[in-house]
């Protein structure tokens, strides 16, 4: 009997909190409900016989519940912040381009165009891209081994704010769209 009672705890944890949740208001009906209530509904004895294992129910879906709040919560602050520290990661790059990377990104803010093809064996692209500052965007070519790639929201945002960045020792830009 030890086992199977053991067995039945195990199954219930791996309930969704919504049924958790369910159970728990309906141990709290027959806990703190007005007796007349009780008698209304024809439960009053087994309100009465049954109260500390409701109560067990109670308590014991209660803590499931706030754990299991409490985990989302901290898992949503914790991708926040990595996502914050990855936004934060990629403005302080943008700081330190180099003149091929500032043709590269000149071409968006030249044309007003979030979208570029660039050559995908190329290592400034590739370093653009592992940067998050672009991505490849398209699986189809747009000339020899060339993609379509875009240029992240938060990139454009602040390339547009401080346009200073991307001057350098020329002002060209680069578009490897008709490169054959």
């Amino acid at each position: 009997m030890g086992t199977e009672f053991v067995k039945m705890l195990l199954d219930i944890l791996k309930l969704a909190p919504r049924y958790l949740v369910a159970l728990g208001i309906v141990a709290a009906f027959f806990i703190f409900s007005p007796e007349s209530w009780l008698k209304n509904f024809g439960c009053s004895e087994l309100a009465q016989h049954y109260r500390p294992y409701l109560f067990f129910i109670f308590v014991f879906t209660s803590v499931l519940f706030a754990v299991d709040r409490s985990i989302s919560v901290v898992g949503w602050i914790r991708h926040k912040s990595i996502v914050s520290k990855i936004a934060q990661r990629r403005m302080e790059r943008l700081h330190r381009l180099t003149e091929n990377e500032k043709q590269i990104l000149r071409f968006y803010i030249a044309k007003q165009s979030r979208s570029n093809v660039l050559r995908i064996d190329d290592g400034v692209v590739n370093g653009l891209a592992a940067d998050g500052i672009i991505y490849r965007s398209a699986n189809v070519r747009g000339g020899h081994m060339a993609f379509a790639h875009n240029i992240s929201d938060d990139a454009w945002d602040y390339l547009h704010q401080n346009q200073a960045l991307l001057h350098g020792s020329s002002n060209t830009y680069r578009s490897d769209a008709w490169t054959f």
